[in-house]
């Protein structure tokens, strides 16, 4: 099979609902998509971020929007994710020029870091042994993505504040209105949540 007849076969199934098939069709598309990212970045984008945040960011946002999405002649799967891309580094660039216009208008920077991600994977995982940076790096980082996405709202609210943001309890809770027992038991839940669905998608799984 070709690489065009298994991107097409590949985004077909994502958009039916296969996570496994969207994780499989962004890691295979990450080389594309990060040269893409660090050419529409200069110097005050990559002094507050890394391609690899801005990328997280497309990966959420497509996850969420795949059920729109449509293959066509005239379109493909890259080319639609390529223009979130570009509409992502327009508001990072925004982002990251506000503060030199006018300090006290800055838009809050709230892509959530690579690194965080990584994070996360290492509390999901702490219990395998297994350390979560292993060589499947985008790999990895595109299964994490696709199972946040497809976790109920506050599941994927909880786990956003405390790992990808980085927030104490006390500030999610007030966050989410919340006694900041009330966060702790939900963090719990949505560990294990989004720890089965990572588990589901085994293949990915096995390596972080």
């Amino acid at each position: 099979m070709t690489e065009p007849d298994q991107s097409r076969m590949w985004a077909q199934a994502a958009r039916a609902g296969d996570r496994l098939a969207l994780a499989k069709l962004l890691a295979a598309h990450y080389p594309r998509l990060r040269a893409r990212a660090e050419a529409g970045m200069d110097p005050p984008m990559n002094a507050r971020y890394d391609p690899d945040d801005i990328l997280q960011d497309v990966y959420l946002d497509l996850a969420r929007q795949l059920p729109r999405f449509e293959h066509h002649a005239g379109g493909s799967f890259l080319n639609w994710v390529l223009t979130i891309l570009d509409h992502k580094l327009v508001d990072a660039w925004r982002a990251a020029h506000c503060q030199a216009r006018d300090v006290g208008r800055e838009i809050p920077a709230q892509l959530p870091g690579a690194d965080s991600c990584y994070n996360l994977l290492d509390v999901l995982f702490a219990s395998s042994g297994t350390p979560s940076r292993a060589a499947r790096r985008d790999e990895a980082l595109a299964a994490l993505s696709v199972c946040l996405a497809h976790l109920s709202d506050p599941h994927r609210q909880v786990l956003e504040l405390r790992f990808l943001q980085g927030l104490p309890v006390a500030d999610v809770a007030r966050q989410l209105h919340r006694s900041e027992a009330a966060v702790v038991a939900l963090t719990k839940r949505a560990l294990a949540a989004l720890r089965e669905s990572m588990d589901r998608l085994g293949e990915f799984t096995r390596d972080v």
